[in-house]
C-alpha cells in the first residue's frame, strides 16, 4: 500500500523520500521541500563566505604589531629590572671594596706608627725587625689580593626561561573580559547623546551632540551627519543590506554606511520601539512594553512585517524585552520579568522561537533596563547600569565572569573583535581585549 505525504495538510500519495530528513512527500511538497533545503544551504554558503571575507580582512601586521608592542613593553620592563639589579650589586661591591681598602689603610697606618715608635725609642732588636718584616709581608699579600679582587666576582649568565612569554592556546576562543585593561581612549559624552552604539568589522556608529559619527578602526571620524529626529533608542548593523538601522520610540530609519544618509522607513508601523537586531534575512524589533513580544520584518526592498513572536506564556505574565541580539541563527533576549521579580538572559532559535537556554542574573531586582551584546567567540556581554557591572555569559548560558565597572555601564559594543566600547553616563570608554 502506497504511503501518503507526511505533511499533515496533504492527502496525496507520496512520490519519494527525502534523503536528508527521510520524509515521504508528494511531488508538489517535495519540490517545495527541496527549495527550502536549497535555500538553507545557500544561507550556510553565505555564512561561510562571510567568515571567509572576515578572514581575508584579518590584518596580520596589525595583530603582530599589537603583540610587538606588548613584547617591547616587557623588554623595557625587563631592562628596568636588570638595571635595578645591576645598581644594587654594583653598590654592594663598592661597599665591600671600600671596607677592604679602609681596613688595609688602617693596618698600614698602625704598622707605620709601630715602626716610628721603635725608631724613636731606639729599641731596635732582631725580634722587633722580624715582627715588622712579617707584618709588611702580610700587608703585601693582602694588597695583592685586593688588586685581583675582580677575579673573585662570579657573574653567571642570565638564563631566560622560554615560558616567560607564553601563548595561552587553551583560552584562544574564550572571552577576555577577565583581562579588561584601562581604557586607552576616552571620549567625553555631551548632554542629550544617546547611549546606543552599533558596529561592524570596520566602522563604529555613535550619536553625539545632535550628530551621527562614523568612526574607523583608528577611532578617526570619517563621516558625520546631523541627526534632527527623535531620541535614539537603539542601533544595529545589517551586513545583508550593508547599512545601519536606527530606531526611535515610534520610527525606524535606515542609515547608508557610505554616505551616512538617513532614510525613514514608512513600511514599518508601530510604536514604543526599544531594541533592534538583524539576522541574514530579517530585522527584529522589541517594544518598551510589558507584553514580551518581538516583531519580525523581512530585509527585502520593501522591509515589511512578517510575524510577531511572544515569549511569555500567558497575558498576565508581565515581561519586558530590554535588548535583543542576533548571532548564528539565534536571538539573545535581555528580559525584565516583573511578575517573578527577576532579570535574565535567554537564547531562542529564530527558526521556531524555541528557548535554548535561560540564564538568571544574580542582581537585585528593579525595573531598570539592561542591555545584551554579542561578545567574542559566541559569548554574550550584559551591561547592568544598576550594579555598574559587566557580565560575561558563555555560549551555553553560564555566567563566566562579572566585573564591577568604575562607572554606570549604559551600553556595550564589541568593535572590530578586539575593542570593547563602553558607554557610561559621562563618557565613551575604549578598552583593548
Amino acid at each position: 500500500m502506497p504511503n501518503t505525504c507526511e505533511l499533515s495538510t496533504c492527502d496525496s500519495t507520496s512520490l519519494t523520500t527525502c534523503s536528508c530528513c527521510h520524509q515521504n512527500l508528494c511531488r508538489e511538497h517535495f519540490v517545495e521541500h527541496d527549495y527550502l533545503l536549497r535555500s538553507k544551504l545557500n544561507e550556510l554558503t553565505d555564512q561561510i563566505n562571510q567568515i571567509t571575507s572576515q578572514l581575508e580582512c584579518f590584518d596580520i601586521k596589525k595583530v603582530a604589531g599589537d603583540i610587538r608592542l606588548k613584547l617591547n613593553e616587557w623588554r623595557f620592563d625587563s631592562y628596568k629590572v636588570i638595571d635595578k639589579f645591576y645598581e644594587k650589586k654594583y653598590t654592594e661591591l663598592n661597599y665591600y671594596i671600600s671596607e677592604i681598602v679602609n681596613k688595609q689603610e688602617k693596618e698600614i697606618n698602625d704598622l707605620r706608627l709601630k715602626l716610628a715608635k721603635i725608631i724613636n725609642i731606639q729599641q731596635t732588636t732582631h725580634n722587633n725587625m722580624k715582627l715588622v718584616i712579617k707584618d709588611i709581608k702580610t700587608l703585601q699579600q693582602q694588597m695583592n689580593k685586593i688588586e685581583h679582587i675582580s677575579s673573585q666576582v662570579n657573574i653567571r649568565p642570565l638564563v631566560i626561561v622560554d615560558r616567560l612569554i607564553d601563548i595561552d592556546k587553551s583560552n584562544l576562543y574564550q572571552s577576555h573580559l577577565s583581562r579588561l585593561s584601562s581604557p586607552y581612549r576616552i571620549i567625553e559624552r555631551t548632554p542629550l547623546s544617546s547611549n546606543a552604539m552599533a558596529s561592524n568589522n570596520q566602522y563604529l556608529l555613535l550619536h553625539q551632540n545632535s550628530n551621527l559619527y562614523l568612526m574607523d578602526g583608528n577611532l578617526s571620524v570619517i563621516r558625520q551627519n546631523t541627526w534632527l529626529n527623535d531620541w535614539i533608542q537603539d542601533m544595529c548593523w545589517s551586513h545583508v543590506l550593508n547599512c545601519f538601522f536606527i530606531i526611535t520610540l515610534d520610527k525606524v530609519y535606515q542609515i547608508d554606511v557610505d554616505t551616512l544618509s538617513i532614510k525613514y522607513l514608512n513600511t514599518i508601523e508601530g510604536r514604543f520601539w526599544q531594541s533592534c537586531t538583524c539576522s541574514d534575512t530579517s530585522l527584529y524589533l522589541s517594544k518598551d512594553l510589558w507584553n514580551s513580544s518581538i516583531d519580525e520584518f523581512n530585509l527585502k526592498s520593501s522591509i515589511r512585517f512578517v510575524k510577531n513572536h511572544k515569549t511569555a506564556r500567558t497575558i498576565d505574565h508581565k515581561q519586558r524585552i530590554d535588548s535583543i541580539e542576533y548571532s548564528d541563527g539565534n536571538l539573545a533576549l535581555a528580559i525584565n520579568d516583573q511578575s517573578k521579580k527577576e532579570i535574565f538572559i535567554e537564547l531562542r532559535s529564530i527558526t521556531n522561537f524555541d528557548r535554548l537556554w535561560l540564564c538568571r542574573l544574580s542582581t537585585e531586582y528593579s525595573e531598570r533596563k539592561i542591555q545584551c551584546a554579542l561578545g567574542n567567540y559566541h559569548t554574550w556581554l550584559v551591561s547592568d547600569w544598576g550594579s555598574s557591572s559587566l557580565i560575561s555569559i558563555t555560549k551555553d548560558g553560564k555566567v563566566e565572569k562579572t566585573i564591577e565597572y568604575e562607572y554606570e555601564v549604559r551600553y556595550v559594543n564589541i568593535f572590530s573583535t578586539n575593542t570593547l566600547v563602553i558607554s557610561t553616563g559621562h563618557s565613551i570608554n575604549f578598552h583593548k581585549l
